[in-house]
């Protein structure tokens, strides 16, 4: 059962026309004059700003809401979804919007709520599933599944971390069989000619994955970001050039396609970039009304794997899971309407499951892939010493600059977030700074990449550090290694004389809690501390919050006052890490931030032999004759670097079995 609604304008006002399955065609009716293109674009103004603030809808942006769904299915159109949700019996209906306005399709039509709830919005509805539609003569048929729906993910540019999360986020469903996940198509080479090359070489997927930016160009159309040229210049390609060169594959088994890019649902002169892909063959496109924080895109993305693929399901019903999927993001804020969803075919459901078989991948002792030298340092005690470079930082970036903007300051463009949050908090003072870093890392509980998760399990007791802002190292750990006693200890970013902040999370215990003070000693033989350098967030379920390390100054000064000793406590832990191996991840050698870390931790000295710098094929040819080199570092520092993929890297150690030894 489907019921097609069919949105138009003629001036300020929006007609409104419905077609069902069973050959219904209420009359068409307009909108109320209070209730037309001004008011829905102020209801869309209002959504949009709720999404980018990651807050809930107000109550009164719900009444308009309410008022809006009464205004559209009104009269005998309401009376035609009454009878085919009856009819439909224990199936979904399907109601697909087709907007003819290119003002329309940017109205979230599925934030309209239902009269008399306050949550009883249409994009959530488990028993009417909403869908854009588009106009097309390509023929649609569900696509059967055997096995595994195989999964595979663009992401251009140098950037691995949106790459590596969706792949943590997929890691349940691989694990399980349901998904295949194939080698993605990325890095910092990956120009149209690339991907177009590989596309044509590789195993066909079932659903292409983008991971980057999208927009509009000056000439109205939708474009996406590939990887920069020789030259440094972007480089963007048309949505229509990608759906030309996927229509091929569209009518053989490629049936979604899911666009985790700024705006992919933004209408240009011919439509937005997922409608022109729906348009060129693919069953269903998803993609984003609006901008969305790295880990919303990721729960979201994992809900909808989830949802679509179980091996539990004898149908992959994309729509069902698109709105299982604004549910999970609906309990957190209004950032569930902005995933959409576009449908070429009458059905939502893409995959048939029958007779499927779903096999666990067989197991692969693949540790002799692992670097010889990272492995011999694993089983032996070592230092972690976790950089911030993982860390996802734009949206801090973006709020600082919005907000200086706002207050008529514009910075810089491309300037770094140290030297943005200086300017910032020279002109509003570090309270504003601070508070701008609170409400834009609300994501503290977001999960760790593949790589901290994989060494998690790996740390040995001991002294260990971090530079993220986000507890995801203390987390991995003591979900890893329940047996260790685990410290967390902040030291105080104002004056070295403070007392530092100790949570403790005892062997066998899951709560942390919070120490009067420094223990009289420690146990190194079992315990580990983790040494928080960089300020954020705590690993407690409501973390607490101390002040970061964000500009120039901070980062100048560290913790301690200009020309101070680390105080007695700090420099009796330090004693360990100055003479272990240690394992850099994350660290960069041209970030002066870095440097002064490294020199601080090692006291102006040598690093200690067989130290390791894990760097990716993203940190350029050049870092790694940096690190051997030892010009940048003290007494001749040569840091000998290994180059691997993380995802890659993390995989392998999920998989190492270590014997450490003293």
């Amino acid at each position: 059962m489907w019921l097609e609604l069919e949105l138009d304008t003629k001036g300020e006002e929006v007609s409104v026309s419905g077609r069902g399955s069973r050959g219904e065609r209420p009359p068409a009716h307009f909108l109320p004059p209070d209730d037309g293109l001004a008011a829905l674009q102020s209801f869309a103004n209002k959504v949009g700003r709720a999404v980018r603030s990651g807050k809930s809808l107000d109550a009164s942006v719900v009444e308009t809401a309410q008022a809006l769904y009464q205004a559209v299915l009104q009269g005998e159109l309401r009376d035609v979804l009454v009878r085919l949700g009856e009819a439909s019996k224990d199936r979904p209906l399907l109601m697909r919007l087709f907007a003819r306005d290119r003002a329309l399709q940017a109205i979230p039509w599925e934030a309209l709520c239902k009269p008399g709830t306050s949550e009883g919005f249409v994009g959530t509805d488990p028993k009417v599933l909403l869908a854009r539609g588009v106009m097309s003569s390509e023929p649609w048929e569900p696509r059967v599944v055997r096995g595994a729906v195989r999964v595979l993910a663009i992401a251009p540019g140098s950037d691995e971390r949106a790459l590596a999360a969706l792949r943590e986020a997929l890691g349940p469903s691989i694990d399980a069989g349901e998904v295949e996940w194939l080698d993605p198509v990325s890095g910092p080479d990956i120009s149209p000619r690339v991907l177009f090359d590989r596309l044509r070489r590789g195993k066909s997927p079932h659903v292409l994955h983008f991971l980057g930016h999208g927009g509009i160009d000056m000439s109205g159309r939708p474009v996406l970001r590939m990887a920069d040229d020789e030259d440094g210049e972007e480089v963007w390609m048309t949505a229509e050039a990608l759906g030309r060169e996927l229509s091929a594959s569209f009518c053989a088994e490629l049936r979604l396609v899911i666009l985790e890019a700024c705006e992919g649902a933004k209408a240009g002169v011919l439509g937005s970039a997922a409608e022109l892909l729906a348009k060129a063959g693919a069953d269903a496109v998803i993609a984003h009304l609006w901008p969305v924080k790295a880990d919303v895109a990721r729960t979201c993305s994992a809900e909808i794997y989830r949802a679509l693929t179980g091996a539990d399901r004898g149908q992959g019903d994309v729509g069902a899971s698109v709105a299982a999927a604004r549910r999970t993001l609906l309990s957190r804020s209004a950032e569930a309407f902005s995933p959409i969803l576009y449908l070429r075919g009458a059905d939502s459901v893409i995959f048939n499951f029958e007779g499927r078989r779903v096999a666990k991948p067989s197991a692969k002792r693949r540790s002799n892939n692992i670097a010889p030298a990272l492995q011999a340092l694993l089983e032996k005690p070592f230092t972690l010493v976790l950089g911030d470079r993982d860390e996802d930082r734009d949206v801090l970036v973006r709020e600082i600059t919005e907000f200086m903007r706002e207050n008529g300051e514009e910075p810089p463009e491309s300037m770094p977030l140290v030297a943005l949050a200086q300017r910032c908090r020279l002109l509003y003072g570090q309270e504003v700074l601070h508070a701008i870093f609170q409400q834009a890392s609300s994501s503290a509980l977001a999960t760790p990449s593949p790589l901290v998760y994989a060494l998690g399990r790996l740390v040995p007791p001991g002294v260990h550090f971090t530079l993220l802002w986000h507890p995801h190292l203390e987390r991995a750990i003591a979900e890893k290694q329940p047996d260790r006693t685990i410290y967390l200890i902040q030291p105080s970013q104002l004056r070295s004389t403070i007392k530092p902040r100790v949570v403790k999370r005892a062997a066998g215990a899951s709560a942390w809690k919070m120490e009067l003070g420094m223990p009289a000693r420690f146990d190194f033989s079992n315990d580990i501390v983790v040494l928080r350098m960089y300020g954020g967030y705590s690993p407690e379920p409501r973390p607490v919050f101390s002040p970061p390390l964000l500009t120039e100054d901070d980062h100048v000064l560290g913790f301690l006052e200009a020309g101070g000793r680390p105080p007695t406590w700090l420099e009796e832990l330090l004693a360990r890490p100055r003479i272990l191996p240690g394992l850099l991840v994350g660290l960069s050698i041209l970030e002066i931030r870095h440097r002064m870390q490294l020199r601080w931790l090692y006291d102006n000295r040598r690093a200690p032999k067989d130290t390791l710098a894990i760097l990716t094929p993203a940190d350029g040819p050049r870092d790694p004759e940096f690190w051997e080199s030892g010009d940048v570092l003290p007494g001749s520092g040569r840091i000998a670097p290994i180059v691997e993929d993380p995802t890659q890297l993390a995989a392998l150690l999920d998989e190492l079995t270590i014997e450490r030894g003293r």
